[in-house]
């Protein structure tokens, strides 16, 4: 049985990495067809916060706890990697980050163990850092295998850095249980979900809630995450005196619990590698509005139709967008029948038989 191991910054972390790779471990597991451990190069938290099979093993390279920041430091665990994948007979390592190439690819020189880069933001990301434009290259020139989240991102491996063969896109996929909760009633409520960071764009959340929030009395805008953010969104609800309408509840497990009572779903990133949060509200029936970025929500989102894609970073016309639905409940429901419209290729079943034809090609 082939032994297949996912290598993870950290797989206890709460993030949309960290779910796709426990939905793929665990849909891959639960075949049958493989032996799935998973590999953390260090773990924070005691448990992952997205549960894994019991039949997953799960092994960390540096225990304590303590962030290993990328770069040169990490290469240290270098000798420990590369005992891991022998001892182990890890058949395919699959890099949950493509930063992780630059351990993994070395580690594995001259053994068995096939390589697979899973690239879970774009090659417009991976360029903005030294360390990760050495990492996109190693993973180019010498992963047996390089996977996007898009077919965009594909192309742009194939156009700007010659990568030809054994690379594929394959969407991350929508939990299981999603697509039944999008029934009931909605209330008066806006989510957003994500990291409180700039590159999610919650900083300009705390520009635009305030005067959506004193436009529309009644509503309520629950943001869900934590980060460096939090205490800009905090001051804009003391500011406007909004304390009981702009909530932060702080990272929490049952999204969906959130999404399937949501008037709307709203997203305000600076740029996307695929957008989890978008395709968990489409699929609880929650019509979304979110900025045109790279390279994920256009995959999911027809303007108009399901929801509103607006030009970047124009938050005078997504105010415009959002007072547009919330002031018109027909065309929030229209939006809302179509929620549902292209969410087959999102499914888990199609998704995991892509990775089982590139595991069984390996």
């Amino acid at each position: 049985m082939k032994k297949i191991c996912f290598f993870s910054g950290d797989i206890t972390r709460c993030g949309g990495t960290e779910r796709a790779a426990s939905l793929i471990a665990n849909g891959l597991a639960g075949t049958g067809t493989y032996q799935v451990m998973v590999l953390s190069l260090v773990e924070q938290n005691a448990a992952p916060f997205f549960p894994l099979l019991p039949s997953i093993e799960r092994r960390v390279l540096r225990g304590g706890g303590r962030w290993i920041p990328p770069g040169p430091g990490a290469l240290t665990y270098l000798p420990k990697l590369r005992r891991f994948l022998r001892r182990e007979a890890v058949s395919v390592l699959v890099d949950v980050d493509l930063v992780l190439d630059a351990l993994s690819l070395p580690a594995a020189a001259g053994l068995p163990t096939k390589i697979v880069s899973w690239e879970h933001f774009h090659l417009d990301f991976e360029r903005q850092t030294l360390y990760r434009r050495i990492a996109a290259r190693l993973a180019v020139r010498f992963s047996d295998y390089l996977v996007t989240l898009t077919p965009r991102d594909a192309e742009n491996y194939r156009e700007k850095l010659g990568r030809r063969k054994n690379i594929q896109w394959i969407y991350n996929p929508l939990p299981p249980e999603l697509p039944a909760w999008g029934s009931g009633q909605r209330e008066p409520l806006l989510v957003t979900a994500g990291r409180l960071e700039p590159v999610k764009g919650a900083d300009l959340l705390a520009r635009l809630a305030p005067s959506i929030l004193l436009r529309h009395a009644g509503w309520r805008w629950l943001v869900l995450g934590e980060g460096s953010c939090r205490d800009a969104l905090e001051e804009a609800a003391r500011r406007y005196g909004l304390e009981d309408r702009l909530l932060l509840p702080g990272t929490v497990l049952d999204v969906a619990n959130y999404l399937r009572r949501a008037a709307l779903y709203v997203q305000a990133s600076r740029t996307e590698s695929f957008g989890m949060g978008l395709l968990e509200a489409l699929a609880c029936r929650t019509p979304c509005v979110c900025f045109d970025v790279p390279y994920g929500p256009a995959e999911m989102i027809r303007s108009g139709v399901n929801g509103f894609l607006i030009p970047p970073f124009d938050l005078e016309d997504m105010e415009e967008k959002i007072s547009l639905l919330i002031e018109n409940s027909s065309l929030r429901e229209r939006l809302r029948e179509k929620t549902a419209t292209g969410l087959d290729k999102f499914q888990l079943g199609p998704i995991l038989d892509k990775w089982d034809r590139l595991l069984k090609q390996l």
